[in-house]
């Protein structure tokens, strides 16, 4: 069954998406760790909890969950979404698990061949697709969102439905003047304290 994946471009904290599109390739770091090729969640567990990592817990759960997605439950043909700031890019796995000794100095070795398809704005996503990208890990199963992952990577409209509905809003600043703007219609309690957190520091004179 095809599946979908949050995998971020970042392998030991530098951003890489340059040369994975480049390359059609996408990488995770761990370059320690050598070639993972054919162990389990579990051997990866106890290479994450030996030298130099000694890993435990959060910390070490987070890390295997991210290896054992990238070298054993990714498959070909699945989705990947990849995050880049408001940009979101699109790729689709074309090989399995591989372990590039070349790239072991740049500190991602650990591979898959990807075909990049598309990229959209982040506005472009449901606010529940959002809302699933908050997750802090390196990759995170995305399946529950594969029909709009699948319509988004293909340039079609987002079956979601909820991406670009907004609501007018007007406010009386003044008595001669109102500010008008838009927010989501799905705007949430946090987003709307970020926002009042804005206009508070929008002024140009004081009273």
């Amino acid at each position: 069954m095809k599946q979908a994946w949050l995998l971020r471009p970042y392998p030991n904290n530098v951003k890489r998406l340059d040369e994975f599109r480049r390359d059609e390739v996408t990488a995770i770091g761990w370059a320690e760790l050598g070639d993972l090729s054919g162990l389990t969640r579990e051997e990866i567990k106890a290479k994450l909890q030996a030298g130099p990592f000694l890993l435990a817990g959060t910390r070490l759960g987070n890390s295997y969950a991210t290896v054992d997605i990238f070298v054993n439950r990714m498959q070909k043909d699945d989705l990947l979404l990849v995050p880049d700031g408001d940009d979101i890019f699109f790729a689709r796995v074309e090989s399995g698990y591989f372990f590039e000794p070349g790239r072991q100095d740049d500190g991602y070795p650990h591979q898959r061949r990807v075909t990049w398809l598309r990229n959209t704005a982040r506005s472009a996503l449901s606010m529940d697709l959002r809302m699933s990208l908050k997750s802090q890990r390196t990759a995170a199963d995305l399946t529950k969102h594969l029909p709009e992952i699948e319509a988004l990577a293909r340039g079609e409209e987002n079956p979601a439905g909820d991406a670009r509905k907004t609501i007018s809003v007007s406010y009386p600043l003044r008595r001669d003047f109102s500010v008008r703007f838009e927010v989501p219609e799905n705007l949430t309690k946090g987003e709307a304290k970020r926002l009042a957190s804005f206009f508070e520091g929008l002024y140009f004179e004081e009273e």
